[in-house]
């Protein structure tokens, strides 16, 4: 091979390499194993036998890098359980919507597979999610609006309604909508006036304590002395 052939596709392989670096780097992966999330699912309409779901959870079992692997539960309407171990990473093959790169603002977009290409976060929110009070970014499709916890990347809410004649993937939609919203976590706690609840309660005990040793001390000097 020619000299100079040989430098171009060095430069090239230099060039993609450090593309990917940079785009790799660029995404913040905010979940952690053991992290569980789950969501109570009401449907409407005429939904396709894959949507008529009723519940599902998502538990995290791996973090490498940006590969993340997932056990998921679906219940659906039928009473039947899907269960699906997967593994999605965050940079070339991202799964469905639970989980996407953290720490996003709006004008940024995320590849995402499941939602047919790149995802632009259109808005940043403060909501009160399971009792605490969190931030959440903003994205939609054609058909679905969805709210991720910022911190986190998971999932807390989406809305998806599709219209009659639409094409759903598993069929032509006869019309029907989807809420999804999260019911539990151990992601975060909740909170109260603005504190976790376990220091919120640990807080409590302190100051009770204090004052439980204040009238104690206080009693204590009050006490005639006896005489010999």
């Amino acid at each position: 091979m020619h000299k100079s052939a040989v430098l171009t596709l060095a430069s090239t392989v230099l060039i993609l390499t450090a593309l990917f670096a940079v785009t790799s780097g660029d995404v913040l992966v905010g979940v952690k194993k053991g992290n569980w999330i789950e969501y109570q699912v009401n449907v409407t309409g005429n939904p396709p036998p894959r949507y008529n779901v009723t519940w599902a959870s998502i538990n995290v079992t791996s973090v490498q890098g940006e590969n993340i692997g997932l056990y998921i539960m679906t219940r659906f309407m039928n009473g039947s359980l899907l269960i699906e171990n997967v593994t999605v990473n965050l940079v070339t093959r991202p799964g469905d919507s639970f989980v996407i790169p953290s720490n996003l603002s709006p004008g940024e977009a995320f590849y995402n597979q499941f939602l047919g290409g790149n995802v632009t976060i259109s808005n940043v929110v403060q909501r009160t999610v399971l009792g605490a009070e969190r931030t959440l970014v903003q994205g939609s499709t054609n058909v679905t609006a969805y709210y991720w916890d910022r911190q986190t990347g998971i999932l807390v809410q989406a809305t998806t309604v599709e219209p009659i004649g639409s094409n759903t993937g598993f069929g032509i939609s006869k019309g029907f909508s989807v809420f999804t919203k999260a019911i539990g976590t151990n992601v975060w706690q909740p909170q109260i006036l603005g504190l976790d609840v376990n220091v919120f309660y640990a807080l409590i005990v302190a100051v009770v304590a204090a004052l439980v040793a204040i009238v104690a001390i206080f009693v204590w000097r009050k006490r005639p002395l006896h005489k010999l």
